[in-house]
């Protein structure tokens, strides 16, 4: 049945009313769908906006820690700089020490320096007489090809006695069978001997003084000084 037989049939005001019934119930499902559709997207559109805010928060908390870190790399890379820089500067203070030590020993005694003669260790240890101790001083060269050094050496005691500063000579202290100190080596030579120390004296420091001669000729002299330790090698203090 068309529209115009619908219109004969039922009179032009109820097809009008009917048509005016159908439009507007389009129109209210348009709207209704349209609004629905609407506060739908508008639903997506807050969630998409609070997913970029909680993003753009995380991206500012994560650049702030970035920052932090690249502050705290920099720090660390500027202290490692540090170090090195005052490590580098250590060495090479010590390496010009070394030199100076060398430049001094050459002036010095630069005999003794070429000849490799060396005071290497006094070594004390107590004997069963009362203040008595034995000793030990050991010379030595140290160059590949050596020739006969033979010389003189003076031991001086440095202490205290009853509170007063006191130097004894060893010789003055040695008893009669002991060796008189003098060397005549190649390779090395041990000095030994026993002591009798005054009573009350105290020794603190050794003194060693050699006067090295070589074919008759003086090749000079060499000084060393030992921390008192018995029975026991003692750190030279030079």
């Amino acid at each position: 049945m068309i529209p115009e037989d619908i219109r004969k049939t039922w009179g032009a005001f109820k097809f009008y009313s009917l048509l005016i019934i159908a439009f507007t119930a389009a129109i209210y499902i348009a709207f209704t769908y349209g609004n629905q559709h609407f506060e739908a997207q508008q639903a997506d559109i807050a969630k998409l906006k609070h997913t970029m805010e909680n993003l753009s928060s995380e991206n500012q908390k994560l650049s702030r820690q970035l920052n932090i870190l690249g502050v705290e790399l920099e720090v660390q890379r500027l202290a490692a700089q540090k170090s090195q820089i005052e490590i580098q500067t250590g060495l090479d203070r010590e390496a010009q020490l070394r030199q100076d030590i060398q430049f001094y020993q050459k002036v010095m005694a630069p005999e003794l320096k070429q000849a490799g003669f060396l005071i290497e260790a006094f070594e004390v240890s107590k004997s069963l007489s009362k203040n008595a101790y034995r000793f030990e001083l050991v010379l030595l060269q140290q160059d590949k090809i050596k020739s006969v050094v033979n010389g003189t050496v003076k031991v001086t005691l440095i202490g205290s006695q009853n509170g007063l500063p006191k130097q004894v000579n060893l010789e003055q202290v040695l008893i009669e069978d002991s060796a008189p100190l003098k060397f005549s080596f190649k390779y090395f030579q041990s000095l030994t001997g026993e002591m009798i120390l005054p009573e009350g004296f105290s020794v603190e420091k050794v003194a060693i003084n050699a006067q090295v001669f070589q074919f008759k000729r003086r090749r000079g002299q060499l000084d060393k000084v030992f921390d008192w330790s018995v029975e026991s090698f003692s750190v030279s203090t030079e």
